[in-house]
C-alpha cells in the first residue's frame, strides 16, 4: 500500500502548493507529505502509511520533552512573579510597568505554548493535525504579541528620553494612554493571529498555497506584521542609544566650575528623573536585543539545516525546536525586569520575606510537642506544690541585679518531667 501511494504521489504535478515541496516532486518532510496526499483527496490512513518513513514531526523526544518542560514552567513562574510585584505594589502602578506587565502576559502565552506542545504527542488520526496546526498558531500568536508588547516598551522609552518635557506634561494620561495602546494591541493582533483556527488553513482548504498548515498570504501578513514591530523596536532603541551618548558627551565636556555645581544643583530633581527614565531606557534595549538574538537564531539554523540535511549536526531535531528557540527571549525578559528593577525587587523580597516567615513559623510550631509547653498544675496559682518548690529555695534574698528566671525555669521543666513519666 506504501509503494503504491508513493508511485501515485510521484506520478503526481510538479507545480505543488504544498512548501517543503521540491520542483522535482520530492517531500523534505513528513508534513508537507501530509498535505500533499490531503490534496490529492486522499484518506488520513492512507497518508500515514505514505509517509511513515519521514521523521515524524509532532515526536519531540525524552531530550526535548523535558527541556520543553523546565523552560515552559520557567517561564511562567517568572513572569506570573513579575505580574504580581507590579499588581502588589502602589508605586509600579505607572505607565512603564504596565507596559512591563503587558510585558509578561504575553511571554506567559509562550510558557503555556511549550508545555501544551509536549502534549501532541498522545493525539491520534486527523486530530492530531488540526492540535499541531492550533499549537503552532498559538506560538507564533504569543511571539507577536511579545513583540507588540517590547514595541510599546520601546516607544515609551523613546518618548521619554527624547521628548522628555512633552512626556513629563503629559504624566497625568500615562495610565490611560497605556491602557488604551495595550487594549487594542491584543484585539488587532489576536484577529490577525488566530485566523487559521478560524477555517484559513491548509486541512480545511487544502488547494491554497501554503507554508506547513497556513495560506501563503496569512504567513505574509504575519512576517510583515513583525517585520514592521522590528523596525520600529529598531528605531526607537537606536534613537534612544545615540540620545544617552550624545547627552554623556555633552555632560563631558562641560566646565565643572563652582558656578556649574550650583546649577547642577538647582536641577538635582530633573536630572534624578532623566536618569531613570535612562536607566529604564537600558533595561528595554537589553530585552529588545535578547529577543532579536533569538528569533533571528532560528531564523538562520533551520533553513542551514534543512539545506544542509545529514551534514547538519541538529538535522533531527533543529526544526522541531524552532518554537523553543523563539520562547527564549521570553525567559530573558522577565529576569532583565527583576534585576534592573528596584522598586519591583525591593517589593518581591518583602513577598519572599513574609512567606518565610510564616513558613518558619508553620514548621516550628509542628516540631514542638505540645505537651512541652502545658504549664503543669503544680505551678497554677501558686498553690500546692509549686509553693513546696518555693520551700525548698535556697533562704535569702538574690543579690541585686540578680535573675532568678533560669532557676525556675529549669525547676519547672523538672517537674514537668516527672509528670509525664
Amino acid at each position: 500500500m506504501a509503494i503504491n501511494e508513493s508511485t501515485m504521489f510521484n506520478n503526481s504535478s510538479l507545480s505543488s502548493p504544498v512548501t517543503g515541496v521540491t520542483p522535482e516532486g520530492d517531500i523534505n518532510g513528513q508534513l508537507p507529505c501530509f498535505l500533499r496526499h490531503l490534496q490529492n483527496k486522499s484518506s488520513y490512513d492512507q497518508a500515514q502509511d505514505a509517509c511513515s518513513m519521514y521523521m515524524n514531526f509532532v515526536e519531540l523526544g525524552t531530550g526535548l520533552t523535558v527541556v520543553f518542560w523546565l523552560t515552559g514552567l520557567h517561564i511562567i513562574i517568572s513572569n506570573a512573579v513579575v505580574l504580581w510585584g507590579i499588581i502588589r505594589t502602589p508605586e509600579l502602578r505607572k505607565q512603564i510597568y504596565m507596559f512591563m506587565a503587558n510585558l509578561a502576559v504575553a511571554d506567559m502565552l509562550a510558557g503555556i505554548g511549550l508545555i501544551v506542545r509536549c502534549q501532541a504527542v498522545d493525539r491520534v488520526g486527523l486530530s492530531r493535525l488540526y492540535f499541531m496546526m492550533n499549537i503552532d498558531t498559538f506560538l507564533v500568536y504569543s511571539q507577536i504579541m511579545s513583540a507588540s508588547a517590547l514595541c510599546l516598551l520601546s516607544i515609551s522609552s523613546y518618548v521619554a528620553i527624547r521628548h522628555p518635557i512633552f512626556f513629563h506634561t503629559h504624566a497625568h494620561n500615562g495610565k490611560r494612554d497605556a491602557s488604551v495602546a495595550i487594549v487594542t494591541s491584543w484585539l488587532v493582533q489576536t484577529m490577525l493571529g488566530f485566523l487559521p483556527s478560524m477555517g484559513l488553513n491548509c486541512l480545511d482548504m487544502p488547494d491554497l498555497k501554503c507554508f506547513n498548515f497556513s495560506p501563503l498570504p496569512i504567513v505574509a501578513l504575519k512576517v510583515t506584521t513583525m517585520v514592521l514591530l522590528l523596525c520600529v523596536m529598531l528605531f526607537t532603541n537606536t534613537s534612544v542609544f545615540l540620545a544617552i551618548r550624545e547627552r554623556q558627551k555633552r555632560r563631558l565636556g562641560q566646565p565643572q566650575g563652582q558656578n556649574r555645581a550650583s546649577q547642577n544643583q538647582a536641577n538635582d530633581a530633573a536630572e534624578r528623573k532623566y536618569q531613570s527614565s535612562v536607566h529604564k531606557a537600558r533595561t528595554v534595549m537589553i530585552q529588545v536585543v535578547a529577543a532579536f538574538i533569538f528569533w533571528l537564531l532560528p531564523l538562520i539554523l533551520i533553513p542551514a539545516c534543512l539545506t544542509a540535511r545529514e551534514k547538519c549536526p541538529f538535522s533531527n531535531g533543529i526544526s522541531l525546536s524552532g518554537p523553543l528557540l523563539m520562547s527564549f527571549n521570553s525567559v530573558i525578559n522577565p529576569i532583565a525586569s527583576i534585576i534592573r528593577t528596584p522598586d519591583l525587587r525591593k517589593s518581591l523580597r518583602g513577598d519572599m520575606t513574609i512567606i518565610y516567615q510564616a513558613l518558619f513559623i508553620i514548621v516550628r510550631g509542628n516540631r514542638v510537642n505540645p505537651q512541652e509547653e502545658q504549664i503543669p498544675l503544680n505551678q497554677r496559682g501558686g498553690t500546692g506544690a509549686a509553693s513546696g518548690s518555693d520551700q525548698n529555695m535556697p533562704t535569702g534574698q538574690p543579690a541585686k541585679g540578680q535573675n532568678v528566671a533560669p532557676l525556675k525555669r529549669g525547676r519547672a521543666g523538672s517537674l514537668a518531667i516527672i509528670e509525664i513519666d
